[in-house]
């Protein structure tokens, strides 16, 4: 037994369960708060969510059918502190950093990122690369051998992970470790509850607004000439061009931020530091090579999952963003998520 296994299990019987008092009543009062009721899908997965306590869980479906949704009500509903909710993105970045400061020993960095950790909920797990596929694996095995709860929300079934044909084969022993460790769960709605947004806080109050022209600028008092102007920004040690960043305003053309080599370690340092942002010359993805419209898409997650206030400037609307064969993966999350906005195509006091 681990040190990390012998301290948790000492901790544990001081710290009774804390899931034993979340019902399904708690997830129908968030529901009417938020002004919908929980329909079927949602109500099939919560019953086998609660059903037991000590279970991990992997819960999958389309865009915007709750997943996200009702891992935040259990989240928030359990009443001990240790625990943690984080996208996916974030903490294979987090890991990444803990491995090197912990000298490549991948469960000494874990020990340290869930110390006082009990229950663990990864938003969004999705694999796509090849590279980061065998580190993953040897992640979800260190995970499960350890007394913590593992929920995972993401768009794919076990089987859909890694979907490269070249690939898939390689990491079909992960898949059936997840398989054997998470009880699967399908959501099968149909109906996308983000577009349901009333554009009031966070992400969602933002604004798409298209084709870009002067007097839509002009409109929210900014110069097209400033989208001209040059300042940087520090990010992983490197300087980006901006517009502008300060306390008020974090401003990028879409060349400086996707464009160029940049990632989601980068964008979750800017969204760290600014909490309202403006992304103009925004060109339709079609126009774009994959890794440029991956990046944004990649940004799109960053920014959604830390309720980032953001005004995009594009020169064309968002139902046209997946008008393309080299869109980025998981273009449909994007395209959910993007709609929440305000959208204008001319003024935006209309």
């Amino acid at each position: 037994m681990s040190w990390f296994q012998r301290n948790w299990l000492t901790k544990r019987r001081h710290h009774p369960s804390p899931l034993e008092s979340i019902t399904v009543e708690v997830f129908e009062r968030a529901a009417i708060s938020e002004g919908f009721t929980i329909d079927e899908a949602q109500r099939e997965a919560i019953g086998a969510l609660m059903a037991s306590a000590e279970h991990g869980f992997y819960l999958w479906g389309p865009v915007g059918c709750g997943k996200s949704w009702i891992l935040n009500v259990y989240y928030e509903a359990i009443s001990s502190s240790r625990k943690r909710r984080v996208h996916f993105h974030e903490f294979f970045h987090q890991l990444h950093q803990a491995i090197t400061k912990k000298g490549n020993s991948i469960e000494r960095a874990l020990d340290e990122l869930l110390n006082e950790v009990d229950v663990l909920c990864f938003d969004e797990f999705h694999v796509h690369d090849v590279g980061d596929s065998t580190f993953i694996r040897r992640m979800l095995l260190e995970l499960f051998a350890r007394p913590i709860r593992l929920i995972v929300t993401s768009n794919y079934p076990p089987d859909g992970l890694l979907p490269n044909p070249l690939f898939h084969d390689m990491f079909l022993p992960t898949i059936e470790v997840i398989a054997e460790k998470l009880e699967v769960l399908e959501i099968r709605g149909t109906r996308d509850y983000r577009l349901d947004s009333e554009h009031t806080q966070g992400f969602s109050s933002g604004v798409w607004l298209s084709p870009g022209t002067a007097a839509q600028y002009r409109e929210l008092g900014l110069s097209t000439h400033g989208a001209s102007s040059a300042a940087t920004v520090t990010v992983s040690g490197r300087l980006l061009n901006v517009v502008q960043a300060d306390h008020e305003l974090l401003w990028f053309r879409f060349s400086d931020l996707c464009e160029s080599k940049t990632g989601s370690s980068d964008y979750l340092d800017l969204a760290a530091r600014h909490q309202t942002w403006l992304i103009s010359d925004i060109p339709s993805l079609t126009e774009l090579d994959r890794e440029p419209a991956q990046r944004f898409a990649n940004l799109i997650d960053v920014l959604y999952d830390r309720q980032i206030l953001v005004t995009f400037i594009a020169t064309a609307p968002i139902h046209e963003l997946a008008a393309t064969s080299r869109g980025p993966l998981d273009i449909d999350r994007t395209i959910s998520r993007l709609s929440q906005l305000r959208h204008h195509n001319e003024s935006i006091l209309k």
